[in-house]
């Protein structure tokens, strides 16, 4: 049995072209499906996108990673082509043409409203790294306290500074949580101020320390005509904390994935 897979959406009237583009399956066709007030980039898939196989695989990365490459592939294409649409994330399936099409004529005026929030829109997605190492070594130069600390410890004789290297050790801890909050807090801030809209993901602690820490990974909406100078700002903000061992990496323009607004779960 084909199952029917949702890449994204497309105002109806958008002059664009599947052609040429290969879904998930291999030598299986992107098509464009009318619904309602929108078009839908679909293609056919396997048994294995059903319910009950997708739910019992999305945990497997050998199976899923170069599936979700091939979705954003798709999705790319298409956006080369046609600026205005919503993203779809992985794994969005339906049952039939008609059974989407009749969720996408239910939701007309919804989901023009998403595309219509996009027009002249694009995402960018930064990525803000830190080298250990360097951060640790130029520290002191961001922190007064840290410097007095430093200095009255070095004024010690040997047999004393036991203590004093202990707390030494607590404000460098201390200090570069405030110095490394303060640089994500000021990078985010100054690029949302240039933004529609903004996202920051939630990242977790690594389980051993990294040479190079991923300290920020973030995306920006913004209009088309202000993209120059959010890369103008974020090449400023780079100059200003390389110093600090921060770099920094801003790509698009992108589709909106962070921005569809749970589109996938809105369609459901």
């Amino acid at each position: 049995m084909s199952l029917i897979y949702l890449y994204c959406l497309l105002p109806a009237d958008a002059q664009v072209s599947s052609g040429g583009i290969e879904g998930l399956e291999p030598g299986t066709p992107v098509r464009l499906v009318q619904g309602g007030a929108v078009r839908a980039a679909v293609s056919d898939v396997g048994e294995e996108f059903s319910e009950a196989q997708l739910n019992a695989r999305i945990g497997d990365l050998d199976w899923l990673s170069p599936r979700a490459v091939r979705h954003h592939d798709v999705v790319d294409k298409l956006y080369a082509r046609c600026k205005l649409l919503l993203p779809l994330t992985f794994g969005a399936i339906f049952l039939s043409v008609e059974s989407l099409q009749q969720r996408l004529a239910s939701q007309g005026q919804e989901l023009l409203a998403r595309l219509d929030r996009l027009q002249g829109r694009e995402q960018w997605d930064l990525k803000v790294t830190r080298e250990q190492m360097a951060f640790s070594m130029h520290l002191d130069e961001h922190s007064p306290e840290l410097r007095q600390a430093e200095s009255e410890l070095a004024a010690k004789p040997p047999g004393t500074r036991f203590l004093l290297e202990k707390k030494l050790r607590g404000l460098q801890a201390r200090e570069a949580q405030r110095i490394g909050a303060g640089v994500r807090k000021d990078v985010h801030d100054t690029l949302s101020a240039l933004a529609v809209e903004a996202h920051r993901d939630q990242l977790t602690a690594p389980a051993q320390p990294q040479s190079t820490h991923l300290e920020l990974r973030s995306a920006y909406l913004v209009e088309e005509a202000a993209a120059g100078g959010l890369e103008i700002a974020a090449r400023v903000l780079f100059e200003k904390y390389a110093p600090l061992g921060y770099a920094f990496e801003l790509t698009g323009p992108w589709p909106a994935f962070a921005f569809a607004g749970g589109l996938r779960e809105a369609l459901a």
